[in-house]
């Protein structure tokens, strides 16, 4: 019978210092198996250093080109950048790609300069993913696969969904708007297939209802009920961990949020209800091993 294997991810490693230190402890004294580095932050650095100190922690990159400034200069990535140099804000880089008004080459040339930062300090990626998933904008998706390839990043995030309970018709955000609920799934899908071809990915990612995403014990029983209903396979539960810091917190509007995020990854019982349930923690690193043994994804990096 097929086995039920999850990776625990947290994103946003090297965003600020109370998010890496949270995210640490998330992974020596709770149930996290991976993290996401932001090679752009000022933190980066930091993560690193202290990422050495805990060697079972798979490292990743969490691409990014709508937070912060650039690794390349800014004459190299002038589609990405506003005047200032510094990357287009979320909503601003979501109607750039949308429109496709980013040059595809300065976005494979950015996320390579990223992936190549990582490993001139001694971390090769594990996997890929990216900051607001701007990489599953059409616009994007073939640069970051072409980045990918030539940086031989052998993993990448699912980009579909799994919902549970799947009794739960609340679970879509736009519910009230059908057409477009189909269609965005059905690119999910596409981008899931596109990528599963070259790079070896879990399932889907696991989505659940959290109308109080700030209140521990109510996101303690909402990752408990998706543990309950886990169906056989291989998925990522992402979460943003993060400890208050003076310097960062007060402008991040997920701050109460990630504060929630660590209590329940270091909530004994959660960790007890794995057990139970026969859940796997896995790494990506454990992934990427999984491929090259069965050859999935050697045809594909070497092509």
């Amino acid at each position: 019978m097929k086995e039920k294997r999850l990776i625990v991810n947290a994103d946003d490693f090297g965003m600020s210092a109370g998010i890496t230190d949270a995210i640490l402890i998330a992974h020596r004294h709770g149930f996290l198996t991976s993290t996401s580095l932001m090679a752009n932050m000022p933190g980066a650095g930091y993560a690193l250093e202290q990422a050495r100190r805990a060697p079972d922690l798979g490292i990743g990159v969490h691409l990014n080109i709508c937070e912060g400034r650039p690794i390349l200069p800014k004459s190299e990535v002038k589609s990405l950048v506003d005047a200032n140099g510094n990357f287009h804000a979320p909503p601003a880089m979501i109607r750039k790609l949308s429109r496709w008004q980013v040059v595809g080459s300065e976005l494979e040339a950015e996320f390579r300069a990223q992936i190549t930062w990582m490993k001139q300090r001694g971390f090769r990626p594990t996997h890929a993913d990216s900051h607001h998933h701007m990489h599953l904008y059409p616009a994007a998706l073939r640069p970051f696969a072409r980045a990918l390839r030539t940086e031989e990043v052998r993993c990448v995030r699912a980009s579909r969904f799994s919902h549970w309970p799947m009794d739960q018709p609340k679970l879509a955000p736009d519910k009230n708007r059908p057409i477009r609920r189909a269609a965005v799934r059905a690119y999910r899908a596409f981008a899931q297939a596109a990528l599963r071809v070259q790079f070896k990915s879990p399932e889907s990612r696991l989505a659940f209802i959290a109308s109080h995403p700030r209140d521990p014990e109510a996101l303690r029983d909402r990752w408990a009920a998706v543990l309950e209903n886990l169906a056989p396979g291989t998925y990522e539960l992402a979460c943003h961990p993060g400890l208050f810091d003076p310097a960062f917190s007060p402008g991040d509007r997920i701050h109460s949020q990630r504060e929630a995020e660590l209590y329940c990854l270091t909530d004994r019982a959660l960790r007890e209800h794995l057990q139970r349930n026969e859940v796997r923690l896995i790494s990506y690193h454990d992934l990427a091993h999984q491929a090259l043994m069965d050859g999935t994804i050697a045809n594909a990096v070497a092509s």
